[in-house]
């Protein structure tokens, strides 16, 4: 099975990295980011509705080709990721999705490791720690960057991504 890496794709895959669920290939977290997990694999047309399952906070698949293909895109996260085009937007909206909120027009991520830390970085966002947060500088250009690619920022939801 040959599978190329689309921003929609792009997109699951930063969600999967930054929440990943101890079982098939999904993720795990308050009730909006399954949500947003399901309609970004029904959108990019990985997995038909009926073959994504919900247990507890979690909601997930199976399909061993898609989890080597996530795999080698997490292993080369830094090399495919490195400029700012749509494929890093889309990436780093999946990951404030599935690990950010925005607070008084503040985008802040919790809980994100540090080679995302750095990919963030990289492509030209400082990170500033506040508190158990860290918000993306400058975040106005941060959320203008992810924006088309964001459910969160779409939707207007600015809930806390922690359960």
């Amino acid at each position: 099975m040959k599978v190329g890496l689309t921003p929609e794709i792009a997109y699951v895959i930063g969600m999967w990295s930054a929440r990943k669920s101890t079982v098939g290939l999904g993720v795990y977290g308050m009730p909006h980011v399954r949500e947003y997990f399901i309609k970004g694999v029904l959108d990019a047309g990985l997995m038909s509705s009926n073959k994504i399952l919900i247990s507890g906070k979690k909601a997930y698949f199976y399909h061993s080709g898609y989890k080597r293909f996530f795999v080698d895109v997490e292993k080369e996260m830094e090399n495919r990721f490195r400029h700012k085009n749509a494929h890093s937007a889309a990436f780093v909206a999946g990951i404030f999705d599935a690990a950010g909120k925005v607070e008084n027009d503040i985008p802040k991520f919790y809980g994100i490791g540090l080679d995302k830390m750095l990919l963030i970085e990289r492509l030209g966002f400082r990170l500033v720690k506040e508190g158990k947060y860290h918000i993306p500088n400058p975040p106005r250009d941060f959320m203008e960057f992810i924006k088309p690619y964001s459910q969160a920022l779409q939707s207007g939801n600015e809930r806390d991504p922690r359960p």
